[in-house]
This record gives C-alpha cells, structure tokens and sequence, in this order.
C-alpha cells in the first residue's frame, strides 16, 4: 500500500510536491478505510483536481515514470545512455536534479525509497525499511559511494557492477540480492496505471482470454454498465487480435439473434470502460495501488462513481486496493462518495508557472460543506481564470 510520494524538479513540478494517502482524524465513512499494519489508517482513493495545463498529470506521470525507472522501460540502460529526466524548464542555467522519493508497505513492512537523477548519472539513491517498527536502512549511495548494514562485502561487489546510470535497487535484484528484493517487488507487483487518454487492452484481454471466474467477472461489470454487451470473443493471433462484442436482439416473438461488432466499431465511452474495467479487476484481486490520468475521460458520470465505488467499498476491495486519479467531474466532489482527506489539489502560478499540490484539508470545510460550488467557486483554487468578454471585442 501507499503511504506517501513525492517529487521534486519534474516537469512543472520545480519545488517538492507531496501527495499522502494517510487517513485523517475525519470520522466519515471510516469502514472504507484500509490498514496495512492493523494500526495505521491510509484512504483507498484519491482524486486530484486542477484546471488544464495546471500540472495534476505530472504528478501522476513522476508516480509512474518512478516505476518504469525500476521495473520498465527505463530500468535497465545501456552505460552512457541518457535518463529520462524532465526537469522545470522556465529557469535560466543548469537545471538541478530530479528526484523522486515513496514510502509504502509492502507484506507488512514499511519501505521508503527515494533517488535524485540528471540526463547522465543517478546522483542518490537509498532505501530504508521498518523491520521491527524501527528504522534500518538497507542501503545509501552518493554517486559512486555506497554503505550498507547487512551482506556489506557481497554488496560492495553488486555496487562496483551498477554502472552510474543505474538504480542500485534495480541492478542488485538481478543479482537475486536478498536485501533489496522485498523492496523492488512492490513496484513489479503493486504499482500500475495509465497517463494520457491512451487506452490499454491487455489487462482486460488477459483475463478474458484465460475464460473461468476472471472472464465472468468482466462481463458482468460489462452488463452492469448496461454496454448491451452480451459477451467478448477473441480471434486472429495473439500479435493481432480481432476483439468482437456479442450483442443480442430480440423481435417481437421474442427470438433472439446475436450479432457481433469490432471493439473498434463500439463507442468510444465503450472502449474506455472495456480497456479499464480489467485493470480495475486486476487491482480488486491483487491490492494495487492504481494510477489513472482523466478518469472520467469519454464515460458517462455514473460509469465513472461506479469505478471509484468499487475501490472505496470494503466488502469488495477486501485486498486493499488503492486508486489515485486525476479528474475535472465536480460531480465527484461529494462527501458521501469522498472523505475531505481524499480530495487534493494542483494549481500552477501564473507568474512562475510552478505546480503547487496541496490537500482540501488545508482549507478545514465543514462537514456538511458543498465541495463542488465551493471550488467551482474558486473557495480552494485550482481553477481556470476565465478573461471575460474582453477576447471577443476588437
């Protein structure tokens, strides 16, 4: 689970920005709460608002992007190969690092994890976890100086073969090193999610394709969303699928006559609620913390509250799912769908263009507040300013 991330010099982000999934001392809808430990209290979903261009994607691709430096695309580069560092771009001279840093729990244990970067060398890096309750660390590492507490020799040895373009964490688990597995298995396991509108039909074909419970499960969400969708069949190779929706019509004697169209031909709501809805299983089963950029892109608003009532039920996200997306539906602003501590903020200043995130609870609303015309209001900021007519006159 995910407790805390932040990052620093990203994009628009140039100072550090901090997003925490602890649960505050709100009583509301308590029982949606989850524990990893027994005794410490993290909400499952987050949702983070902002007007366009006010930089709320960029967290969430800095979340992500942390991941693919780990266990992606970016985990494993050629000596000499540039990283994939974005840093704030309106400032004059040499731009300082990036750097990323997470806390989370993984089987029990809290980890916090953290590393600073430039286009050519990892500059930082280092990893402590709570074994006991108390804090160890596992390793440090100031560019091509390391410590460690446990195993030094063999680790010395690992560290003299990560090439200074590499996370030690990422180079020492294909060595099997049993200090830092734990650690990087969280990001392999518990860490997914998609920026951008981009959709991703993996998942959901994965689990269509190996048919039984996972299979039944899709199809029913499908027919809860009331998509006329009957069933899902796959043909054609698995280099290049031909993904066809079931439909089923009924005449006027009550025969029934299916018929089947291309995913591709359905409607893009459709495709959307399709490409998610197996993540969305995936993280149900597996207790990922899932990260969605415009959650309630090209679907119906009761489609999206759907999706998030899925996270926020105990009785069905029984393994402790977490879900942090970005959105502009004021409709989501509810307090009877969302606690006051699950509802944040990204708005850019306009004079330095610099991202700023920061929670509603900042702002101390009332219980029985109405979120939605306070921010539409601009009570908590975070929205566009609108220039008046005065673009339309000559």
């Amino acid at each position: 689970m995910l407790l805390q991330f932040s990052v620093t010099n990203h994009r628009s982000i140039k100072n550090t920005a901090i997003i925490s999934m602890k649960a505050s001392k709100d009583n509301s809808m308590k029982e949606s709460l989850v524990s990893p430990d027994g005794k410490k209290e993290l909400v499952p979903v987050m949702a983070l608002y902002g007007a366009n261009a006010a930089g709320k994607s960029n967290l969430l691709h800095a979340l992500l992007l942390m991941r693919e430096m780990v266990c992606g695309s970016y985990a494993k580069p050629l000596k000499g190969a540039a990283l994939p560092q974005e840093p704030f771009a309106f400032e004059d001279g040499a731009s300082e690092p990036t750097s990323f840093e997470i806390i989370y729990y993984y089987q029990g244990i809290k980890y916090a994890y953290g590393y600073s970067f430039d286009k050519e060398h990892i500059l930082a890096e280092y990893l402590y976890h709570w074994p006991n309750g108390r804090e160890a660390l596992i390793f440090s590492r100031e560019k091509a100086r390391f410590e460690f507490r446990e195993n030094v020799q063999e680790q010395m040895t690992l560290a003299g073969r990560t090439a200074d373009n590499r996370l030690y964490l990422v180079s020492s688990n294909e060595w099997n090193c049993a200090q830092t597995e734990k650690a990087y298995q969280w990001f392999f396991e518990k860490l997914m999610g998609l920026t951008g509108t981009g959709m991703s039909l993996e998942t959901t074909l994965s689990a269509i394709e190996k048919g039984g419970r996972k299979k039944q499960r899709i199809l029913k969400e499908i027919l809860y969303a009331d998509l006329g969708i009957k069933d899902v069949l796959i043909t054609g190779s698995k280099e290049n699928p031909n993904v066809l929706a079931v439909h089923c019509l009924v005449d006027r004697t009550g025969k029934e006559t299916e018929y089947s169209l291309l995913m591709g031909q359905e409607s893009m709501g459709t495709q959307r609620f399709f490409s998610r809805i197996g993540m969305w299983m995936e993280a149900l089963q597996n207790g990922t913390v899932l990260v969605v950029d415009e959650i309630e892109s090209s679907m119906h608003p009761l489609l999206t509250r759907h999706l998030i009532e899925m996270i926020q039920d105990a009785t069905v996200n029984t393994n402790h799912a977490q879900l942090i997306f970005t959105t502009h539906d004021t409709g989501l602003l509810d307090l009877t769908l969302l606690r006051r501590d699950q509802i944040w903020f990204a708005e850019k200043d306009e004079k330095n263009l610099q991202t700023d995130i920061y929670a509603l609870t900042e702002f101390s609303p009332r219980k029985g507040e109405n979120i939605s015309k306070g921010y539409l209001q601009g009570r908590y900021g975070a929205i566009p300013f609108i220039g008046g007519t005065d673009a339309w006159e000559e």
